[in-house]
C-alpha cells in the first residue's frame, strides 16, 4: 500500500509547474535528459528505461521532479489511469484481420489446397505479430500466450474458403492490381459481407477480451506489487524502488517498446525527487508551486512526448504540425528541442520537420536547442586524421581542440539554417530562439576526449542547469508568482442570458456538408479525433492520394470556428472575482490581467471548450456503437452528436449544453494557469 503523506505529496504536486515540453527524433536523447534531473542514480536507471531500442514509445509522459521531501528520495512514483478497452479504442478498420485472409485467398487462389489455405493463415498472423508497427492492432496483442493465438487462429480457420474466395476474385475483377489497392479492396468486401458478419463480430469480441485480459492481468500485478486504485477503478498510484527494480512491472510500465503496456495506460505521471542542481541558482523560487503549513515546494514539471517520425508514412509537415498540437494540448509556449549531433535520415527528417515549424508557426514560443551525443559525435572527428589506414589504429595524436572546432562549426551550419527559418517567419507572433546547449554522456575516465568534453562542460546536468536557468531569467521578467488558495476555478463567472441569436453558417457547414459522412482513413480519423480533442485544432490532411477508392480529404475547420463562437460568447460576458482567493491586492490585480491574457490571447478557452465537446461527443457519437464499424462511420456518429446537441442550425441561441460546458471550461482554464503560474496556499 502506497502511504497516506505519499499520495496526499502526490496529488499537490502532479499536474503542477510551468510545463516544458521536450520534442524531437526517436533516439534524440529526450529520455536520457530528462532522466539526469533525478537526484538517485536508482531512479534515473527507472527513468532510462524508458530510452528507445527502436521505435520508441507511442504517448506522452508528464515527468515531475520536486523538493518536496514526502517523495522518498530512491523512489519513482508512477500515477496513471488503467482501464478496460473497447472495440472502438482499437482503431482498426479490420486490416488485421483482412490482410492474413487476403494472404490466404492469394496463395490458396495459385494452389487449391485447404491444409496450405490454414498454415498461411498461421504463418502470416506471426509474422504480423514478430514486427507490428506501434500504432496498429497487431503492436497491442503481439504478447497474447499460445492459447490465444490458437484462439484467434481457430476463429481465423471458421471464415469458409468459398465464400473468401468469392471475395478475393471480385476483388480481381474490380482491379488487376494486387498491391495495397487490392488489399484495401478486398478489406472493404470482406468486412461489407452480410453473411461473414457474425464472424467478424466474434472476431472483434475475441480481441477485445484479450486485450482486457492483459488489462486484467496488468491490475493485479499492480495491486500485488502495493499499487493502490482509487474508487472509480481506474487512477492508480504505485512507489517503484530498489526492492522492486527486478519486478517484471517495473519494465512493463516504463519500458517504452517490447514488454511494454503503455497502450493500456493514459494521464501517465512520473513523479521523483529532483536533482539538487535543478533547485539552486538564481530565480529558483519561480518553481515553487505550492506552500503548505509555510513550506514552499517546487517542481519542475517536463513533458516527454512521442518520438517524431514515429509513425509510418509521415511527412514533415504534419510533424510540424504536431510540435504545435503538443503545445497546445499542454498549454506551454516553452520547447526543448532535442536534436542527435549524429546526422542520420531521421535527423534529417526532424530538422525539416522543426524548419517548418519556425517558419510557419503564428504563435510565441520560447525555444531551446539541446544537441545530445556529443561524446559519439566528436568521435567520428578524430577517424578523419591524416595519414592513418582505416584498419591502422596509427600513432598520431589526436588534437582534441582542432577537432572540437571543426565539428562545433558544422553543428553550428545546421543551426544556422534554423535560425534563417525563424527569420523568415514573417507572422506577428513567432517563437524565438533562447539558448543552445550541448550534452554527452561520459563512462571513461582514461578517455582523453571525454576529458576534453567535461573540461567544456558538454556534460548533461551542467547542460540541463544552464538550460533551466535561460527558462527561468525569461520567466523572472514576468516578475515573481500570485499566491491563491483552494477554489480559485471559481473566481469567473459568464452570463449569457442576454446572448442573441449568432449565425455560426461557416462553422455549421464544414460540419454538417464538409465532414460528415466521408469516407476517410483510419489514420486521417485518429489524426483529426487526436487534435480536436487533445489540442483544440483543426487538421487538413493534405497528404492523401488520389486513390480509386473513396477516400477523401478532410479540414476540420468547424474546430477553429468553434474556438472563435466561444470567443465571441465571452466578449464583455465575464467577470473575474478573485478577493475570496488572492488576499494581497497587488497579487489580485495581476492575476486579472494575466488570466484574461492567458484566456483570449491564445485561445485557451476556445481550445478547451472545443475539446470538451470533442470529448463528450467521442462517448456519445463515436464509442455508441458497441460491435465493429469503421473508424469514418464511428466519426460520422461523433459530428452528428456534436450537430444535435451544440450546433443545429446555421443560426442558434447558445444550447444549454453549451453554456455548461463553456462554464466547466472556464473553471479548467483557471485550474491549468493556476497550476503552471501562481503558489497554491495549503
Amino acid at each position: 500500500m502506497v502511504e497516506m503523506n505519499v499520495k496526499k505529496a502526490v496529488k499537490a504536486v502532479k499536474g503542477k509547474g510551468d510545463p516544458v515540453v521536450f520534442t524531437g527524433t526517436t533516439k534524440s536523447g529526450k529520455t536520457t535528459g530528462m532522466s539526469a534531473c533525478a537526484k538517485n542514480e536508482g531512479v534515473q536507471e527507472f527513468l532510462s528505461l524508458r530510452e528507445a531500442n527502436g521505435k520508441g514509445g507511442t504517448s506522452e509522459v508528464e515527468l515531475i521532479g520536486t523538493d518536496c521531501i514526502a517523495i522518498p528520495e530512491d523512489s519513482l512514483i508512477v500515477s496513471a489511469k488503467l482501464g478496460l478497452q473497447k472495440i472502438s479504442d482499437c482503431s482498426d478498420d479490420n486490416e488485421l484481420l483482412g490482410s492474413i485472409l487476403y494472404s490466404a485467398a492469394k496463395d490458396f487462389s495459385k494452389q487449391q489446397d485447404p491444409e496450405g489455405f490454414k498454415n498461411k493463415i498461421q504463418k502470416t498472423l506471426q509474422n504480423t505479430l514478430q514486427h507490428p508497427s506501434n500504432d496498429s492492432l497487431g503492436y497491442k496483442i503481439k504478447g497474447i500466450t499460445e492459447q490465444h493465438i490458437n484462439q484467434v487462429l481457430n476463429l481465423l480457420n471458421q471464415f469458409p474458403i468459398d465464400e473468401v474466395m468469392n471475395v478475393y476474385n471480385e476483388m480481381i475483377a474490380k482491379t488487376p492490381k494486387k498491391g495495397q489497392q487490392g488489399i484495401r479492396i478486398f478489406i472493404e468486401l470482406i468486412s461489407s459481407k452480410p453473411s461473414l458478419s457474425y464472424l467478424i463480430e466474434a472476431f472483434w469480441n475475441l480481441i477485445v477480451e484479450i486485450i482486457n485480459q492483459d488489462v486484467k492481468e496488468l491490475r493485479d500485478d499492480l495491486v500485488q506489487s502495493g499499487a493502490d486504485f482509487e474508487a472509480d477503478g481506474e487512477e492508480f498510484i504505485i512507489v517503484l524502488n530498489q526492492s522492486n527494480k527486478d519486478n517484471k512491472l517495473v519494465k512493463t510500465l516504463l519500458q517504452s517498446e517490447d514488454g511494454s503496456k503503455e497502450y493500456l495506460i493514459s494521464e501517465f505521471s512520473l513523479i521523483f525527487r529532483g536533482a539538487e542542481g535543478l533547485f539552486q541558482g538564481s530565480n529558483r523560487q519561480l518553481l515553487t508551486v505550492v506552500e503548505y503549513n509555510g513550506q514552499n515546494i517546487r517542481c519542475l514539471r517536463l513533458i516527454d512526448t512521442q518520438g517524431l517520425f514515429h509513425a509510418t508514412g509521415v511527412k514533415s509537415k504534419e510533424e510540424s504540425e504536431r510540435i504545435i498540437d503538443m503545445l497546445s494540448q499542454y498549454h506551454s509556449n516553452k520547447l526543448v528541442i532535442v536534436i542527435n549531433s549524429h546526422i542520420t535520415d531521421t535527423v534529417k527528417d526532424g530538422y525539416e520537420a522543426i524548419r517548418m515549424m519556425l517558419q510557419e508557426t503564428n504563435r510565441e514560443i520560447e525555444i531551446y536547442l539541446l544537441y545530445t551525443h556529443w561524446d559519439e559525435y566528436l568521435k567520428t572527428y578524430s577517424q578523419q586524421r591524416r595519414g592513418a589506414s582505416k584498419f591502422d589504429r596509427g600513432q598520431e595524436t589526436v588534437d582534441w581542440e582542432q577537432k572540437f572546432k571543426t565539428a562545433l562549426a558544422d553543428q553550428e551550419e545546421m543551426i544556422e539554417m534554423l535560425r534563417a527559418s525563424l527569420e523568415s517567419n514573417q507572422a506577428k507572433k513567432k517563437p524565438k530562439l533562447m539558448g543552445v546547449y550541448r550534452a554527452a554522456i561520459l563512462t571513461d575516465p582514461d578517455n582523453k576526449m571525454e576529458d576534453f568534453l567535461e573540461a567544456k562542460d558538454f556534460v548533461y546536468p551542467e547542460a540541463l542547469n544552464r538550460l533551466l536557468n535561460d527558462l527561468l531569467n525569461e520567466q523572472a521578467k514576468h516578475g515573481s508568482k500570485p499566491k491563491v488558495t483552494e477554489g480559485i476555478e471559481r473566481c469567473i463567472q459568464v452570463d449569457l442570458s442576454q446572448v442573441s441569436k449568432s449565425n455560426i453558417s461557416s462553422l455549421y457547414n464544414n460540419l454538417v456538408v464538409d465532414c460528415k459522412g466521408l469516407k476517410l482513413y483510419a489514420s486521417t480519423v485518429r489524426a483529426c479525433i487526436r487534435k480536436w480533442c487533445k489540442s483544440g485544432t483543426k487538421h487538413k490532411s493534405n497528404v492523401v492520394v488520389p486513390n480509386d477508392y473513396g477516400y477523401a480529404h478532410i479540414e476540420t475547420e468547424f474546430v477553429q470556428e468553434i474556438r472563435n463562437y466561444t470567443l465571441n460568447m465571452l466578449k464583455n460576458r465575464f467577470q473575474i472575482d478573485a478577493t475570496s482567493y488572492i488576499p494581497d491586492e497587488t497579487d489580485r490585480e495581476k492575476f486579472r490581467e494575466e488570466l484574461t491574457r492567458y484566456l483570449f490571447n491564445s485561445q485557451e478557452v476556445g481550445r478547451e471548450v472545443a475539446e470538451l465537446i470533442g470529448k463528450e461527443a467521442h462517448i456519445n457519437g463515436f464509442e455508441k456503437n458497441k460491435g465493429f464499424a469503421y473508424q469514418y462511420d464511428r466519426f460520422k456518429d461523433m459530428l452528428q452528436y456534436t450537430q444535435d446537441q451544440y450546433f443545429n442550425n446555421p443560426v442558434i441561441d447558445p444550447t444549454p449544453t453549451f453554456a455548461s460546458i463553456l462554464n466547466q471550461a472556464l473553471q479548467n482554464c483557471v485550474r491549468q494557469y493556476v497550476d503552471a503560474n501562481c503558489i497554491m496556499v495549503y
